[in-house]
């Protein structure tokens, strides 16, 4: 993946709005009527597709939702070392049917500093500049590096029934420009799009509680799917980034947009709220500042076994996904167990090591010998 400059916990409010002015002043629209090649398919009538008045309708329809999501959004930032922690944990975690409780806000926008997933297509899908390919085809393929994405509620028209949601995945600009041909091909990216560019989207309905066989039927279809090249494996990363917002080892805290450019978003009638910060370490507090107090903090440092039992030895336990049971939702849901340390501090390590023996069990035959000449 070619390297380029990553945002920041400020990018957030400012790439929310180049978003809705890319989507407000007609650049959005025409993106997305160019792009929908496969509107009819999504629409129920496959023989439509590539159809103008298709492309067009399709393009009104995504850029009305990613309005509305982006205006009611609560923002999300992921720091670096948080999205190597839910790249790690989604590749061992099932894909899952979600439902609405499964995500902390009715409409959101999430960035991550570092790209969530990548891969690599055919660059036929490339982006186009007045008729150019932006990138050069010398080698057939584009990587690809999904780094924001948005969700907001979708119902399909009002075809299903229990609701829905609509999520829109984006790659930095900056990706683009780093592989684009000329100067020209590049000022009309900057020119066309905002620094936020769509790629893909997903819409998932969700299934009533007591819709069993239409939650085996999803179930099965997500597991068919579960590879880079789908947006449901994008859309579960996005999942394991939500459920690992809920474990106590990952820290959820807010920082405020900046006055300056907060005046500016009022001014403009755009949304103020605070950015929600994802990080797998706590706040570092500058000298000067007030941090946590000392009961909260021997709060969390005290570490006793569940049976009550104090440990004397300080040891590392791996991370792993359990099938966990919410009595009030009534639904299995994968909750990671995330990977730490047990024990005190000053306690001595400890390393167990585990050895896996092969041997031959006594109820079964022998393995008979083989001789080549």
């Amino acid at each position: 993946m070619t390297t380029v400059d990553t945002f920041t916990t400020g990018d957030v409010p400012a790439l929310r709005r180049e978003l809705l002015e890319w989507l407000r002043d007609g650049r959005g629209l025409r993106f997305h009527a160019r792009m929908s090649t496969k509107a009819g398919t999504m629409m129920g009538r496959p023989e439509l597709d590539g159809h103008p008045g298709m492309m067009r309708a399709w393009a009104e329809m995504l850029c009305e939702q990613e309005a509305r999501t982006l205006a009611n959004a609560t923002l999300y930032f992921v720091t670096a070392e948080m999205t190597e922690i839910v790249r790690t944990a989604a590749a061992d975690m099932p894909a899952f049917p979600p439902d609405a409780d499964d995500f902390p806000m009715p409409a959101g926008m999430i960035v991550y500093e570092t790209p969530l997933v990548e891969y690599e297509r055919a660059e036929l899908a490339a982006v186009m500049i007045d008729g150019r390919m932006a990138y050069d085809p010398t080698d057939g393929r584009e990587e690809i590096g999904v780094t924001a994405c948005t969700w907001g509620p979708f119902d399909m028209a009002g075809d299903w029934k229990h609701g829905g949601v609509w999520m829109s995945f984006y790659r930095n600009r900056a990706e683009i420009l780093a592989k684009t041909i000329d100067d020209r091909t590049r000022e009309g990216l900057r020119a066309e799009h905002a620094r936020l560019v769509p790629d893909n989207e997903y819409g998932i309905q969700f299934a009533g509680t007591d819709d069993e066989a239409g939650k085996a039927k999803l179930q099965e279809r997500l597991a068919e799917t579960d590879q880079p090249g789908y947006t449901s494996f994008w859309a579960k990363h996005v999942l394991a980034t939500l459920l690992l917002m809920q474990q106590p080892l990952v820290y959820e805290r807010p920082e405020p947009i900046r006055r300056g450019l907060r005046r500016q978003l009022e001014r403009a009638g755009y949304p103020t709220g605070d950015i929600r910060i994802v990080d797998a370490r706590p706040r570092r507090y500058e000298p000067g500042e007030e941090g946590p107090s000392p009961e909260a903090e021997q709060a969390g440092a005290d570490d006793v076994e569940d049976s009550g039992r104090k440990l004397s030895v300080r040891f590392p336990v791996r991370g792993f996904w359990r099938n966990q049971w919410y009595p009030s939702r009534e639904v299995h849901r994968p909750k990671w167990i995330a990977p730490h340390w047990r024990g005190p501090e000053a306690a001595p390590i400890v390393h167990p090591e585990r050895v896996r023996v092969l041997r031959h069990h006594p109820d079964q035959e022998a393995p008979h010998a083989q001789t080549h000449a």
